[in-house]
């Protein structure tokens, strides 16, 4: 397998990852600030289609993302006013067109590609890619503890099945037996 196709499987597997992530998350808590400072989801998901965008760019594609630039590029700070930004659901559409977009470009571009000079802080494109890829899974895992904080991850139900003191005797049994197999050699 190519770089180039390995590093579509990589960006196809955190776009799913998000989707998984953000399914099912009432709109209003894309605006919550973490601790009242902090990027908003609203915020990390316009980033990361301007972020999709250049790699777009990179592989000679058209972005059709700078329109996002004012809200989302580096260096801009959130605001609290949900009205000044798209909605959700249309920068996903947006962040999964560019995914496509992503997808076919690296599939169909070279090596002689990748080692072209590229712009900014690295020499090559091949290095600015493998940096946008890091720098995008890294949004990625602040969403993730995001919708995780408890003024924004919506309570689960309480079951029978998993009532807290099951889940740690469980999670327990299963890291000691984990940890037992590895120093047994098994």
């Amino acid at each position: 397998m190519q770089l180039t196709e390995t590093l579509a499987e990589l960006l196809k597997f955190n776009i799913a990852y998000l989707v998984r992530t953000l399914e099912g998350l009432p709109v209003e808590k894309y605006y919550i600030r973490p601790e009242n400072r902090g990027n908003p989801l609203i915020w990390l998901m316009g980033h990361l289609v301007l972020n999709r965008g250049e790699i777009v760019e990179m592989l000679g594609g058209d972005p059709a993302t700078r329109d996002l630039a004012n809200h989302f590029a580096r260096g801009t700070k959130p605001v609290n006013n949900p009205e000044a930004y798209p909605e959700p659901a249309n920068l996903m559409k947006r962040y999964i067109k560019m995914a496509s977009i992503t997808d076919h470009l690296l599939k169909n571009c070279n090596q002689t590609l990748l080692d072209r000079p590229s712009w900014g802080q690295f020499e090559t494109v091949g290095q600015s890619l493998a940096y946008s890829y890091m720098h995008e899974t890294h949004h990625i895992g602040q969403m993730t503890y995001i919708v995780n904080l408890p003024s924004v991850k919506a309570p689960k139900k309480q079951t029978s099945f998993a009532r807290p003191e099951d889940k740690k005797v469980s999670t327990t049994k299963i890291v000691l037996e984990s940890l037992k197999s590895v120093f047994s050699g098994a």
